[in-house]
């Protein structure tokens, strides 16, 4: 099988000798890529990423990466314990792009490892079992989990920097009386007893699936987050043998530390949450992780290397503060999943109580020099925003707008900026793009673009500090329905709808406002301002369907009319009183009122 190959020749990435820091490299183009990777005082090592492929790249410390573009090659630099994708750019051929990760990074990475020891990969024995309900004579169930396991573990070393060696077959006799899979891997681990440093993989009978029912609907095994030494799977699982080989992958990436992320996050991932899809069976698919899982799991990993963990607050403090970033991006393509909440809670109180990391003293004060507009979308919003700023400061005298009144006109002037400003050359698609993330700048008078990683990048190139500072000097006061925050928390969500990869990390990044001190004026948590952000979100979305709704706005038209009622929806509640009457993000009660507002946008 030609997938079980490609993953055996990728294993040979970290099987050799290698020090103990990593980055993560994908190529998400239509197009192989070599690249070349320079360290200091090192010999430069040349790599072939071919077509969806991610790997992982031994590193002693900050190093460059000279790739082809046009109209020359580019040189970056490349941070340890961080990831980055090569994506496809119709100016420069190809660029690459680092993966936005909360938080700093730690000190100790910014310097190279001058002598790093040479590090093998982590060597952890597997033993493969079946259970008593299963019929099949030893040497036909036998082969066939064999040639899975060789194929899952081929796959698991090209992306982490360990080796699955198996260690012989065996059976256990499972509870007659339980048929739930959770807990028959809670009977599984009772019953059947691993070495620290050991994993063992059995498959069960007891499940039984309607054949009529849907098969994802059912879970096709159970495992306990990282660490642990136990993996169950049903063999009633995926009918087709390639999904079933899929099915072992993502759970062995659970129990190493993957989590499962959003499909339209990353369709091609094995840790995708619904599998068995239909994907794996197509020829031309490799299995493969997605980036941010993968150096979770090489983190976690690496960890191995003093020793079996009981438990992941056993870390180094050094892998506690990465993978706290690492898990923080990964929660924003997966929002509630529970593995990473128990990760961040268990890290959260181990984090507090160390140092915080250094930073350097900052900088004698420049001349901001002008902004260089890469992409014709950013082109674009510095246009939005200046129109606004214009706006703004011509709004004075007796006739001067306050409220809902002003927020039309300001979008107006924005709307009139993207179709009618001459010199811009960007085409429908780009204008809109533009328009929205335009108007999360310029009405948002905290610095909610700014101060987040995924968004801070674009937003401080599009407006100057200085800028910013003349902008809201003029702003005034607009609002949506009476009220500031509605009209900040709708252009934020048109914003991040537009500028992050998927719908559902705008979401989170609306969720993650919500509580915070920087969400708005109101204080505490506030469900309509949510439902805003929401609103401004599923905005984006439409407007990228159809032009007609930016167009709209420069006449009569108003955003107002995209906010969805808002009666009912409580409002100041205390962080105190939020958890006493809906505990957290995940509660059924939080996900209960998450229903009713994404309902209420459904019937606007």
């Amino acid at each position: 099988m030609f997938r079980f190959a490609f993953a055996l020749s990728l294993s040979s990435f970290f099987l050799s000798p290698a020090p103990a820091a990593v980055v993560v490299l994908g190529n998400f183009t239509a197009d192989e890529i070599t690249c070349t990777i320079t360290e200091f005082e090192k010999k430069p090592q040349t790599i072939v990423l071919a077509k969806g492929q991610v790997v992982p790249v031994a590193v002693s410390g900050p190093c460059e990466i000279a790739f082809p573009a046009k109209p020359a090659n580019a040189t970056l630099r490349l941070d340890p314990y961080h990831a980055y994708v090569f994506i496809s750019d119709k100016k420069v051929e190809r660029r690459l792009e680092g993966i936005a990760m909360p938080g700093e990074p730690l000190d100790i990475d910014g310097r190279p490892e001058v002598k790093p020891p040479p590090k093998g990969p982590v060597k952890i024995p597997v033993t493969l079992l079946v259970d008593d309900a299963d019929r099949r004579a030893d040497a036909l169930w036998r082969k066939t989990l064999r040639q899975r396991f060789d194929e899952a573990a081929a796959v698991i070393e090209s992306h982490v920097n360990v080796k699955l060696e198996f260690a012989g077959f065996d059976t256990w006799k499972s509870d007659p009386d339980t048929k739930e899979i959770g807990e028959l891997l809670a009977d599984f681990s009772t019953k059947v007893k691993v070495k620290p440093g050991s994993l063992a993989i059995g498959y069960t009978s007891r499940v039984k699936v309607d054949p009529n029912e849907p098969q994802h609907l059912v879970p096709f095994g159970a495992v306990k987050p990282f660490p642990t030494g136990h993996i169950l799977l049903r063999e009633s699982g995926p009918k087709a043998d390639p999904e079933k080989v899929e099915a072992l992958i993502q759970h062995l990436g659970l129990a190493f530390g993957a989590t499962l992320i959003d499909p339209e996050a990353d369709g091609g991932s094995v840790m995708r949450s619904k599998i068995a899809d239909g994907l794996a069976l197509h020829p031309e698919y490799r299995y493969r992780f997605d980036p941010l899982n993968v150096l979770a799991m090489n983190i976690w990993v690496e960890e191995l290397r003093r020793g079996p963990l009981a438990q992941v607050t056993e870390a180094s403090p050094a892998a506690k503060l990465r993978l706290t970033r690492v898990y923080r991006a990964l929660i924003k393509l997966h929002p509630g999943d529970s593995n990473v909440l128990a990760y961040l809670n268990e890290f959260d109180r181990e984090v507090a109580n160390l140092p915080a990391p250094k930073k350097e003293p900052e900088p004698a004060p420049k001349v901001e020099p002008p902004p260089s507009m890469t992409l014709a979308r950013d082109q674009v919003a510095r246009h939005v925003v200046r129109a606004i700023a214009a706006r703004a400061k011509s709004n004075t005298g007796e006739a001067a707008l306050t409220g809902d009144d002003l927020t039309k006109e300001y979008v107006k002037a924005a709307a009139i900026a993207t179709w009618k400003a001459d010199g811009l050359t960007a085409d429908q698609e780009q204008r809109v793009s533009g328009f929205l993330v335009g108007i999360a700048i310029a009405l948002d008078d905290g610095d909610a673009l700014r101060s987040d990683p995924a968004t801070a990048e674009f937003a401080k190139t599009i407006e100057l500090d200085s800028e910013r500072a003349e902008r809201l000097k003029a702003l005034g006061n607009p609002t949506l329905r009476g009220r500031r925050d509605l009209c900040r928390r709708f252009a934020i969500g048109c914003g991040t709808g537009e500028a992050l990869r998927t719908f559902s990390q705008a979401e989170q990044f609306a969720l993650d406002r919500s509580f915070s001190k920087a969400a708005g004026a109101r204080p505490g948590v506030n469900f309509s301002a949510l439902a805003a952000e929401f609103a401004g979100i599923e905005f984006a979305r439409l407007a990228g369907q159809d032009t007609i709704h930016v167009k709209r706005l420069m006449g009569e038209a108003s955003i107002a009319a995209f906010l969805p009622p808002l009666d009912g929806l409580r409002d100041g509640l205390s962080l105190e009183r939020f958890q006493e009457d809906f505990g957290d993000m995940a509660d059924p009660r939080f996900q209960k009122v998450l229903a009713d507002i994404r309902e209420r946008l459904k019937k606007k």
